[in-house]
């Protein structure tokens, strides 16, 4: 599976890292259960009874000419401590460098596949879910390795270690820990199994009770407006209700695991006496023996009691995990293209084309030609699929037949070759949340200030900048809130054209450009000196007779001439022709 590979590949930064925590781990809880060791032979020691420790012996008696028995054990019990001490510090500094390492790596995986999406999987997928892939899973994936993994490794060594001293003393005082930790694995198997029907209901009504407050406040003056406070406040109310009923049977769940967990705990003690007070009149263990069997019993049967608080953190990784595997399931972009062909001739050829979306056919048998340096507009109904047929250009829809840029077809190109020839200027446009200057020189960082103004000026805005409070260094708020639709649109073809391409297209971008600024922007475009095709998407049909080219879109294919024959010999364009509203045109011309 591509995820747990990702997850897999975001950690081979971190190997060494990783073969250091499990040894630091070995280390630390080795020694967390020899503690009792010590203990044991302590007791044993001062009760006069035959002790067999080669390690504590000779040990003990390195300190016997300097110390008494008591300083010499004290002496053991701090160095291990501080011996715990510094594994556990060196271990969580392994750790945090592992985690944060890998967290980095993955986020940064992901934010490639997602930046590397074909453009049908990134819309046809909710942006917000493409975003929570890349944060909060992210986060619930990293916090429950992080967590998880360390408890259940500590878990493991601790059985491991315990089960292997308490084996040495006498094999059958082990018995009653493995049954209490059986005992208490299928417990918390019932408890994972109830748990796992309840708790995606729990997350599940809580995304809705976020999004249900998200939505109304960002929609307040519209409920009040409209008088829709009680409706929505019942609304809001069910939802809470529904909440209740599934977080209430999760709490009886909690309640009968904690009392399952504490009547093992309870119950261990006194089997521990009997079987380990039986042993002893029998000379088989000692009092220290018991003791550690104690120690042990407690310490593994405890460590399991902390599972029900982490259940709901596995829950979100499976959520978060499922989310991500379907992520990466999604097409990238140039998965299919093995070759590293690149354009030389910019002649754009539709024949026998016909264009998909979803599965459907929106335009068919489009054949045409776009010379290099010609001016193309393309016109027709509102749905006739204008904006469809260019984005399929440059490379995001599918298409059957044939559509080539050159002699090289839009299918067998990678699409970062295709867009650093075709520059495709959309409606909505993206602005970032930075500077006017910041946002102009995105693409030509160095662009001097002199250029800038004068590439504003071409484009009408210089003006409009004079006017704010710091110019070119005012700050235009999010997705450029500061300016209006029309200013936003004149920033974005500045920005386009520092960094000009052979093929400028302008998908209806010129739509919230008041009527002069308009009509002075057409004009410098169409009399620029510097050669490259020009293809205009436009409602305005009358502006057709400035271009060389006309593409008319109807019935779900294209008709191909010159503005003057169309009107002559075309009905359903010379009616679209004749309805049409827009003055632009005519002021233009």
């Amino acid at each position: 599976m591509k995820i747990l590979k990702t997850i897999l590949q975001s950690f081979k930064k971190t190997k060494i890292l990783i073969i250091l925590f499990f040894i630091l781990s070995i280390i630390l809880n080795y020694l967390v259960t020899y503690i009792p060791v010590v203990i044991q032979y302590f007791i044993d020691i001062a009760l006069k009874t035959n002790t067999n420790n080669l390690i504590l012996d000779k040990i003990y008696s390195t300190f016997s000419n300097n110390f008494n028995f008591i300083g010499s054990t004290c002496i053991v019990l701090i160095f291990i401590q501080l011996l715990i001490i510094v594994s556990t510090y060196m271990r969580n500094i392994a750790k945090s460098k592992i985690i944060q390492e890998f967290q980095c790596e993955l986020k940064l995986k992901l934010f490639t596949h997602i930046q590397n999406l074909s453009y049908q999987d990134f819309y046809n997928n909710s942006l917000a879910d493409l975003v929570q892939s890349s944060t909060d899973d992210v986060n619930n994936i990293v916090n429950f390795i992080n967590t998880w993994f360390t408890y259940i490794l500590d878990i493991i060594l601790i059985v491991v270690f315990a089960i292997f001293q308490i084996v040495n003393i006498d094999y059958r005082l082990s018995i009653i820990m493995i049954v209490s930790s059986i005992l208490i694995m299928l417990l918390t198997k019932w408890y994972f199994s109830s748990s796992k029907k309840v708790l995606p209901k729990i997350i599940e009504m809580r995304k809705k009770l976020y999004s249900k407050f998200d939505d109304n406040l960002n929609n307040l003056k519209f409920i009040k407006l409209n008088n829709l406070q009680e409706k929505e406040i019942k609304t809001f109310s069910n939802i809470l209700d529904e909440s209740d009923v599934y977080h209430k049977e999760k709490v009886k769940i909690d309640a009968s695991y904690n009392k399952g967990i504490e009547l093992i705990v309870k119950l261990q003690a006194p089997f521990i006496f009997i079987l380990s007070g039986y042993l002893y009149i029998k000379s088989k263990v000692t009092i220290g023996s018991i003791y550690v069997t104690l120690n042990y019993s407690n310490k593994v049967t405890k460590s399991f009691t902390d599972i029900a608080e982490l259940i709901e953190g596995y829950s979100l990784f499976i959520e978060s995990y499922k989310r991500l595997a379907e992520l990466l399931e999604l097409t990238q972009e140039n998965e299919n293209v093995k070759n590293d062909l690149h354009i030389t001739n910019r002649k754009i050829i539709f024949k026998n084309a016909s264009i998909i979306v979803n599965g459907k056919i929106i335009l068919k048998d489009l054949n045409f030609t776009i010379n290099e340096n010609e001016k193309v507009i393309i016109c027709g109904a509102t749905g006739s699929g204008k904006s469809i047929l260019l984005k399929t250009l440059v490379g995001f829809y599918e298409y059957t037949g044939s559509i080539k840029i050159g002699n090289i077809e839009v299918r067998d190109l990678n699409k970062k070759e295709i867009r650093e020839n075709i520059c495709l200027l959309l409606q909505d446009s993206y602005l970032f949340s930075r500077t006017i200057a910041e946002n102009i020189k995105i693409l030509v960082p160095c662009m001097p200030y002199e250029d800038m103004v004068s590439m504003s000026k071409f484009f009408s805005f210089d003006e409009d900048v004079k006017k704010l409070k710091d110019g070119y260094d005012s700050e235009i708020g999010e997705r450029g809130t500061v300016l209006s639709k029309g200013q936003r649109q004149r920033l974005v073809l500045i920005r386009a054209f520092t960094k000009p391409k052979p093929i400028m297209i302008f998908d209806d971008s010129f739509s919230a450009i008041d009527r002069v600024n308009k009509s002075n922007i057409l004009n410098n475009l169409m009399n620029i000196k510097t050669s490259f095709t020009k293809i205009f998407v436009s409602h305005n049909i009358d502006l057709a007779r400035l271009f060389d080219k006309v593409i008319f879109l109807e019935n779900e294919t294209a008709v191909v001439s010159t503005y003057e024959e169309l009107i002559r010999t075309n009905k359903n364009y010379k009616n679209i022709h004749d309805l049409s509203i827009d003055n632009i045109g005519e002021e233009y011309v």
